[in-house]
């Protein structure tokens, strides 16, 4: 964080992804400095750290007081827990910003912390994210050992006592790596997690999971959105100028008798040619949202397989492809209307 590229990288990051707060983890700057940094890495944004557990400051929390506010609730050498308000919508959650130990003895401390505050949260939307440096499962991880031993049990025993979940997410499946070739590891040590809550209040919530920039993590964004519930603009699809009864369709709308003034006649013509395009795209594109989950299922596959070799031009290609099918598909299920 000293580093004025990473300085510059973070606020692009956050620049680009239009975040209202953020968690940096294993800053590495000095607490004497901790003012002078902060202070301009992101102009205007509050700032608290856990250098009273960490004298590297191990954990900063930032927050854009424009849009939200932050209270910090407790603080800990592994963990920042607070609430986070977002001041025009009055809408409030619990935040938990993580970031284990690298031995078993003194990740335990964290565990029943977070089993602590899954009951004073139980009727909060709770999001904990960070890096867990631990493993759920034995396909968390790829290179190495595979050997499992009791200790790794522990994470995933937590989760189940706190009743955390994997918020549903895209992007990379493991989040570090290091090394390459044969002695490449790479592990899905990075999560987002969330209680029951939240996803009955922010249903409309996704993780994403990005390609690794300055680090050797994923950086991680969370997107919070609000259902809505106004009708779609009509939009007008070429793939609907393919079907056999198009021309007929749309003919026999418009030759239906309208009475009334000319500019009368012109919209009522254009709503009913509007309403039979709309019938014609649910009967005759129904297996639109198979096609799409299938496309989506083909890319997450190409980008695991990018992933194990980043350096293959053909995977890179397939990657594309798959995103190109996926973008396409995903734009003529946004056509049908409820």
């Amino acid at each position: 964080m000293l580093d004025p590229l990473r300085q510059a990288e973070i606020r692009r990051f956050v620049a680009i992804n239009k975040l209202c707060f953020i968690g940096l983890l294993e800053t590495k700057v000095p607490e004497d400095l901790f003012e002078s940094v902060s202070s301009t890495l992101i102009r205007g944004w509050y700032w608290i750290s856990n250098y009273e557990f960490s004298h590297r400051g191990r954990i900063w929390v930032g927050w854009n007081p424009e849009l939200v506010s932050y209270s910090a609730i407790s603080i800990s050498v592994q963990a920042v827990h607070g609430t986070l308000k977002f001041n025009s919508l009055g809408l409030s959650c619990c935040l938990s910003a993580v970031y284990r130990e690298h031995t078993f003895a003194r990740r335990r401390p964290l565990w029943e912390d977070l089993c602590h505050y899954s009951d004073i949260f139980q009727n909060s939307p709770w999001l904990v994210v960070g890096d867990f440096n631990a493993i759920k499962d034995p396909s968390d991880r790829i290179g190495c050992s595979t050997n499992w031993i009791s200790y790794f049990d522990e994470f995933p025993q937590c989760l189940a006592r706190a009743e955390l979940v994997d918020l549903r997410y895209v992007g990379c499946r493991f989040t570090w790596s290091t090394s390459s070739g044969d002695a490449r590891k790479m592990r899905k040590i990075d999560r987002i997690l969330v209680n029951g809550e939240w996803n009955l209040q922010f249903s409309y919530s996704e993780a994403n999971f990005l390609n690794p920039r300055i680090s050797d993590h994923c950086p991680m964004t969370v997107r919070v959105l609000q259902p809505s519930y106004k009708r779609k603009p009509f939009k007008f699809f070429d793939f609907w100028t393919h079907h056999p009864k198009f021309k007929a369709i749309v003919q026999q709308a418009w030759d239906s008798p309208v009475a009334g003034v000319s500019m009368y006649q012109l919209v009522s013509k254009l709503k009913r040619v509007k309403a039979r395009l709309r019938s014609l795209n649910r009967e005759a594109f129904s297996d639109i949202s198979v096609k799409v989950a299938e496309a989506r299922d083909a890319l997450r596959t190409a980008k695991l397989e990018l992933q194990l070799n980043l350096a293959s031009s053909i995977l890179t290609q397939e990657e594309r492809e798959c995103r190109r099918v996926f973008v396409d598909l995903r734009s003529q299920e946004e056509s049908f209307y409820r």
